[in-house]
């Protein structure tokens, strides 16, 4: 707390959610029962006096300014970005019940519309549906809740490290490291000009030597697997090799930068727009 204090200052108010997390019994799963706070925002008075949120996961380090996420048009509840990876996976959809070319948003990074979440009741569903035990904890919630009510974020406000294709570092407006962390003793996916800016945010604390490892095992081994992803497919018939294949980075930004561009809600088989599935299913 005090290196908290000295480096935020009065930028930052923390808030004690314990209590209120204790009313609940959400299944942390591999995480930590922290990652269902999100879906109280609703319930936490410090919040009541706004009409929008900005949740950001704290593996999130941001390249533009935040203000002009929160700036952003909204029309609907939620605005969020395609969990593009999600749809390498034919069954993405089964395992949560949801309809047919549903789309799937990774909870990382939101903009939520408080008035129309509150009118509507959606944190509320998303609380009754994780105490129901959906798979992928809260994040899986959400997406049921919040099925067929959210816009599309512009990709780059939450672009995720993947080893198949990936927009690089200096394009983001925010990156998301949804693979390895720059404080984890192997960062893989963690690009060099990325990991200079924790080291120079850690520096005169004491976590500092965490972000001194060596970056050469910063992903490459998976990223050579994966150019064999194709002839996997084939010779396992395994569509999830086969989907992340096909998938290109620059193609799927730029058709979720454009939708985001006009306000639009998300698409419906994002995967068959993404190039990734050649027909609806």
């Amino acid at each position: 707390m005090p290196v908290a204090d000295r480096l935020l200052g009065a930028a930052v108010k923390i808030v004690d959610v314990s209590d209120l997390m204790k009313e609940f019994d959400f299944d942390p799963g591999h995480l930590s029962v922290a990652t269902y706070i999100r879906l109280l925002a609703d319930k936490l008075a410090v919040f009541e006096p706004y009409d929008r949120l900005v949740y950001v996961d704290t593996d999130v380090i941001f390249n533009r300014s935040i203000t002009d996420l929160a700036d952003v048009e909204l029309n609907a509840p939620l605005l969020a970005a395609h969990d593009e990876q999600t749809y390498f996976d034919p069954s993405c959809r089964v395992s949560l019940e949801m309809e047919p070319g549903s789309s799937h948003f990774n909870a990382g990074i939101l903009v939520l519309n408080m008035p129309m979440i509150r009118a509507e009741g959606l944190l509320e569903r998303a609380r009754e549906l994780a105490l129901r035990r959906v798979p992928k904890l809260d994040q899986g919630a959400l997406n049921i809740a919040f099925a067929g009510r959210w816009q599309t974020m512009h990709p780059l406000w939450n672009l995720q490290t993947n080893y198949s294709s990936q927009i690089p570092f200096s394009r983001a407006f925010a990156r998301h490291f949804t693979f390895g962390k720059p404080w984890w003793p192997s960062p893989e996916g963690v690009e060099l000009a990325a990991m200079a800016i924790y080291r120079n945010l850690a520096k005169d604390t004491p976590w500092l030597d965490r972000f001194k490892r060596p970056l050469w095992t910063r992903g490459l081994r998976k990223r050579l697997l994966r150019k064999f992803d194709g002839l996997s497919g084939i010779i396992l018939n395994k569509e999830k090799y086969r989907r992340r294949f096909r998938f290109n980075a620059e193609r799927c930004t730029a058709i979720f930068a454009a939708q985001a561009d006009q306000g639009m809600m998300a698409a419906t088989y994002p995967e068959v727009l993404m190039g990734v599935v050649k027909a609806r299913k």
